[in-house]
């Protein structure tokens, strides 16, 4: 099976997923397909390229819920074993992405079943976007405190928007780049940001296709931004109004793009000193009258000594206190809403 526009109906894709030359280009962290299906056997033509195998993408199956194998993508491209049983059997298979966009892509081409696709069921969960960097995207989590990068270390379904997701039960997508920021890259480049990214499907893949905003509209915002920028700024403080100017300015392109989120702005596990910027910014939208409904949330700075660390990032034990602070917080918004 081609996977094309028929195809789209049998097959349940999460993420910005870009259509591109012949196939569904997975790019950004957590990307996924879903198949629901009676058979033995499922193969996939899988593509990939740009990259060293250092960042050869990394994927994870699912069936029925419970994650089976991992499967590296080797380029330009080959053929897949997803799942094969022994007998005829129903089952659900999903595939994730656990590692960036902003490293490697996997193109989806050809989908060969032996047996018989079946419709997969509505999502009609709470739908959540992930807006953020490396500790988004799970960098480094399963390497050693000091270790030194390689993509095989990195598992966005570790980091704390991952374990968030599962924890809440939400259907979210992820926008996350590592080293990239609000205004300025971790070297203090002011080139790569996230802000010139996020108006695009897959801006790594295709810099023309522009992202449909209409097609995926969250309830919940989760932003994690201005870690990379907490370096340049600490080094040079005139780039603090730069900070500021441009979190709000993209505080409005999310707020024009997706009317009824609710935003919750997240700082401080790798940057000590910088959210009550961000918390200026939140403070003085809301006062402006223009927006309603975001919120700021001060992490504390990874501890280090108690927690560890995996590769200069947050710990997985960091990555799960995280989510467990953002759950409690968002709770207690939703609760303040439910009394209103």
């Amino acid at each position: 099976m081609k996977i094309n526009e028929t195809a789209k109906k049998m097959i349940y894709f999460q993420g910005r997923i870009l259509w591109k030359e012949d196939m569904a280009v997975m790019g950004y962290t957590n990307s996924s397909f879903t198949v629901h299906f009676k058979g033995t056997k499922l193969r996939a033509l899988l593509r990939t390229g740009y990259n060293e195998a250092i960042n050869y993408p990394g994927l994870r199956v699912y069936v029925d819920g419970t994650p089976v194998k991992e499967i590296v993508v080797n380029p330009p491209e080959e053929w897949v074993t997803l799942v094969e049983f022994p007998e005829t059997e129903e089952h659900t298979v999903k595939i994730v992405k656990i590692t960036e966009a902003g490293m490697s892509f996997v193109g989806f081409a050809e989908l060969e079943v032996e047996g018989e696709l079946l419709p997969v069921p509505e999502d009609t969960r709470v739908k959540a976007l992930f807006i953020g960097d490396s500790i988004t995207c799970g960098y480094g989590v399963l390497g050693e405190p000091e270790s030194e990068y390689t993509v095989r270390d990195e598992d966005g379904e570790l980091s704390y928007a991952g374990i968030l997701t599962k924890s809440m039960d939400w259907n979210a997508e992820w926008v996350s780049v590592s080293g990239h920021g609000m205004f300025v890259e971790y070297t203090g480049d002011p080139e790569n940001i996230l802000p010139r990214e996020f108006p695009y499907t897959n801006w790594f893949y295709d810099k023309e296709t522009r992202e449909d905003y209409s097609r995926f509209q969250p309830d919940w915002i989760i932003m994690n931004l201005g870690t990379n920028d907490s370096g340049p700024m600490e080094a040079n403080p005139l780039l603090v109004g730069g900070f500021k100017s441009r979190y709000e300015s993209f505080l409005y392109t999310l707020r024009m793009a997706y009317p009824k989120a609710k935003i919750v702005c997240v700082m401080g596990t790798l940057a000590a000193g910088v959210y009550p910027y961000v918390q200026e910014v939140i403070d003085k939208v809301l006062a402006d009258g223009l927006m309603k409904d975001v919120y700021g949330l001060e992490l504390p700075y990874h501890d280090v000594e108690h927690d560890g660390m995996a590769s200069g990032h947050p710990s997985a034990i960091t990555h799960k206190k995280d989510a467990k602070r953002i759950e409690d917080f968002i709770r207690k918004i939703e609760e303040s809403k439910a009394e209103d």
